[in-house]
């Protein structure tokens, strides 16, 4: 006769024991949920208002998760890790199904209706995908376990790290011995599907696990599997697997927004309307921060890929900015904390370039940035700055530029294109350094040239032209910051601006990203996307040369703003482009952002000669830039490491000008 293809699950295990299974299984599952919101509660988040955000946002939430957290979008990026982790989710993931299938055809419908559906083919690929998940989790856990023994990444791991890829790991090959021994206690011919198991099962029978004394051990071993497992559940919240849920809701609460756009306090314009200036800045104890900002860091899961990545951390600076997040986390469950000495040491706070390299690490897409900002933000509103700080800021309250000089010397440029006038919508905004840097001027009379040769339209604002508060708001002073956008807005709508041309990608990305919020309608261009337009237009005409030339993608132009090809398309024109190792999104930063071009940062290296013997080692020419910082901080590494003579640096309109036929 022929056996009828159907699961034997738990064919061995007595009814009171079952019982006695779920009923701890369903005492475990409430402890584990009231243990999350309990911590949840004590962060300070609210269950009620986070539902309604939830259910508001449904759409967006489940396409975050499934995007960074089912498809593991970020971690695939790094192919061991991303590869161990898909293994460890996609075989865990699996095995949950096949587990809940268990459940719903053995103790519900079996119970209910008096069948199950684990039967026929569907049991036959039940048998094949239990397998494939077991090994899948199998061999993402002894990656992992390798990886940390390893130690070729720099990794914090602690002793619990080994104890749970040990536990987990026992777990796995617990359920295959398990099945193993089933298979050898009642052999059908089906059970082949079960491909792992069925070679294993034969290994019992030698032994003297048959029969009676085969059943009592596959009890006691079930007994042992079951306790091992809830255990472990237990331990979730307490241990660093709580980040498979917190990383989740953190993931799927994630605002939406421009990546280069800060947070906004509070509205000048309207404070001013109102006379209510009663607002609160930055974050003086971590319950000050925003919901999101907290939701942010108790999702961290401790991997490190944003303290690898940090130009600051590499340089020998006291900021790290897993070990901010991690603070913050532990102030979380502790009550609180103040931001400045306990999270945050103030020179770590400045040490931020802001180049978001830690954010396009993060796998569960943290904003360490945003920490840095609010810290900075808090030390300006107690007026604890440097020197240079202090003076930055004055001159653009005085004079409207961080260089005090009179803003009608922005008038100089008059001289290379005319002013902005009736039926010419677009202005070249020469920015700061353009107008007051002698260095960088030069490169802004290139791209005016340039743009003239092409037959494109626009005009200058000359003195008109302000510093647009980039720096200062990322300094954290956001008063300043806001009474400069409201008078560059003014001037923008005098003139009917409807497109605005760029040299520096800070300047881009404030016009872009942060000015639309306070009533700008202009398209926002980089000069590397006009020029680009018009040599793909063969509005100019350059020439190709053997120059070997390697690319440093600025922060602001390409990790922030995904401008990375029209460079390339420019050098690829007029010389040989040579790839530095770290390039594109993974580009390492100059160190001028985020203000740090106008103080001193204390380090062991400075971020600038990293990048410059990044560039060396490419054995290049010539180091091809698109950002006024770049070209300075890049510069002035070449001098003090004496490699004028091995490497120039040059503006991509500079290379074009020189290129130009």
């Amino acid at each position: 006769m022929t056996a009828v293809i159907t699961s034997p699950t738990l064919v061995f295990i007595p009814e009171s024991e079952l019982i006695a299974d779920y009923v701890l299984s369903f005492a475990v599952l409430a402890f584990v949920l009231f243990e999350f919101y309990r911590r949840y509660r004590k962060a300070g988040m609210q269950f009620v208002p986070a539902v309604r955000y939830i259910l508001k946002n449904m759409r967006r939430f489940v396409a975050q998760i499934m995007n960074y957290g089912a498809l593991h979008r970020k971690n695939i990026k790094n192919r061991y890790a991303g590869f161990m982790h898909l293994m460890i989710f996609y075989g865990t993931l699996i095995l949950f199904i096949c587990t809940s299938l268990i459940f719903l055809s053995h103790d519900i419908l079996k119970t209910t209706v008096g069948y199950g559906i684990l039967v026929g083919d569907f049991y036959l690929n039940f048998e094949v995908w239990a397998n494939i998940g077991g090994v899948m989790l199998v061999l993402g856990l002894l990656m992992a376990m390798w990886r940390r023994l390893r130690k070729k990444v720099p990794l914090d791991t602690i002793t619990q790290d080994f104890i749970l890829i040990s536990v987990f790991l026992l777990l796995a090959i617990e359920g295959f011995f398990l099945g193993a021994l089933k298979i050898a206690l009642d052999r059908q011919s089906f059970d082949v599907y079960r491909f792992v198991e069925w070679p294993l099962s034969y290994i019992y029978a030698p032994v003297g696990l048959t029969g009676n004394s085969g059943i009592e051990f596959y009890r006691g071993l079930w007994m042992f599997h079951v306790l091992t497992a809830f255990a472990l559940a237990a331990y979730l919240p307490f241990s660093k697997l709580s980040h498979m849920f917190y990383s989740a809701v953190g993931i799927g609460v994630h605002p939406q927004k421009e990546r280069g756009e800060l947070s906004t306090p509070f509205m000048l314009s309207e404070a001013i309307e109102s006379g209510n200036f009663d607002f609160k800045v930055g974050a003086r104890n971590v319950v000050d921060l925003s919901y999101f900002q907290k939701t942010d860091a108790i999702a961290c899961t401790d991997c490190g890929r944003c303290e690898r990545a940090c130009p600051a951390v590499s340089a020998g600076t006291d900021l790290d900015p897993r070990v901010v997040v991690q603070n913050i986390q532990r102030a979380l469950w502790n009550g609180d904390a103040p931001m400045i000495g306990t999270v945050i040491s103030e020179n770590a706070a400045w040490s931020c370039t802001t180049c978001q390299a830690c954010v396009e690490e993060c796998p569960v897409l943290i904003d360490p940035q945003s920490y840095n900002i609010e810290a900075r933000r808090t030390l300006v509103m107690d007026n604890k700055l440097s020197k240079e700080t202090s003076t930055y800021l004055n001159n653009l309250g005085n004079t409207q530029n961080p260089f005090g000089g009179s803003n009608s010397d922005r008038d100089k440029m008059l001289e290379y294109a005319p002013k902005i006038s009736a039926g010419v919508d677009t202005v070249y905004w020469v920015g700061c350094m353009g107008a007051f840097d002698p260095r960088y001027n030069k490169t802004a009379r290139d791209v005016i040239e340039i743009l003239t040769k092409g037959g494109v339209s626009f005009g200058l604002l000359g003195s008109e032209e302000k510093c647009n508060g980039e720096t200062a708001r990322r300094i954290g002073e956001e008063g300043r910051f806001q009474e400069l956008v409201m008078q560059n807005i003014e001037t923008f709508e005098k003139y009917g601006i409807k497109k605005i041309i760029t040299s520096c990608p800070h300047c881009m990305n404030t016009f872009r990203n942060e000015y639309p919020k306070f009533g700008l309608k202009a398209e926002v261009v980089h000069h590397s996307q006009i020029i680009e337009e018009l040599m793909r237009d063969e509005k100019i005409r350059v020439r190709k040369t053997e120059e070997t030339v390697t690319l440093h993608d600025p922060c602001y132009l390409g990790r922030i703003n995904g401008e990375f090809d029209n460079t390339r398309l420019i050098l690829n024109s007029t010389s040989n482009l040579r790839e530095m190792e770290k390039s594109r999104e993974k580009s390492f930063c100059c160190g001028g952002g985020g203000g740090n071009y106008w103080y001193k940062v204390d380090t062991k290296e400075s971020i600038s000669k990293l990048r410059m013997k990044q560039a060396l080692e490419t054995k290049a020419q010539t180091v091809a830039v698109a950002c006024p910082f770049c070209t300075a901080m890049l510069e002035d590494a070449s001098r003090t490491m004496d490699a004028e003579k091995d490497i120039r640096i040059r503006d991509i309109a500079e290379i074009v000008k020189e290129n130009m036929e």
